[in-house]
C-alpha cells in the first residue's frame, strides 16, 4: 500500500484537502503538509517527518506543487534514503482523484499513472478558434 503525502506552498496541502474530499470523501491515506511563507526549511523537515510518522510499514509517494522548490527539494531528500518512496511534482486535480483509487501500485508506477492522468485531463478550449 502507497500512501501519499501532498506538500506544497502556502496553504496548497490545505486546499488540495479540501479539494479532494469534495469530490472523493474522506482520503485517509493522503497526508496534507503546507510550507507557508513564514516557515524555514527546520519547520517543513518538521512537518515532512511529522507526516511520515503516519506512514510506518508503508511505501509513501510524495506530491509536490511544483519541481525546484523547497517542498520537492526535501521530499526528493527523503526519497533518496528509501527505495520505496518517489516524488512527482505538477499534479492536478484529476491526478489526485485517481491515485485514491489506485494506491496499490508501488510509488512509482503511481507517480507514473498521475503524470498519465495529468496529460490527458489537461485540454485547451477557446470559442473563437478552431
Amino acid at each position: 500500500m502507497t500512501k501519499v503525502i501532498i506538500v506544497g506552498h502556502a496553504g496548497y496541502g490545505t486546499a488540495m484537502k479540501r479539494n479532494i474530499n469534495m469530490l472523493v470523501g474522506e482520503t485517509p491515506d493522503f497526508i496534507f503538509v503546507n510550507f507557508n511563507e513564514q516557515d524555514d526549511l527546520e519547520l517543513l523537515r518538521s512537518r515532512l517527518n511529522k507526516a511520515l510518522k503516519k506512514t510506518r510499514g508503508c511505501d509513501v509517494l510524495f506530491a509536490c506543487d511544483l519541481s525546484g522548490g523547497s517542498p520537492f527539494r526535501e521530499a526528493a531528500l527523503i526519497c533518496s534514503e528509501h527505495e520505496n518512496y518517489a516524488v512527482v511534482a505538477g499534479l492536478n486535480t484529476s491526478a489526485y482523484t485517481d491515485m485514491v483509487y489506485s494506491l496499490d501500485l508501488s510509488p512509482l508506477e503511481l507517480a507514473k499513472q498521475a503524470v498519465e492522468v495529468v496529460h490527458s485531463s489537461v485540454i485547451i478550449y477557446s470559442a473563437g478558434q478552431s
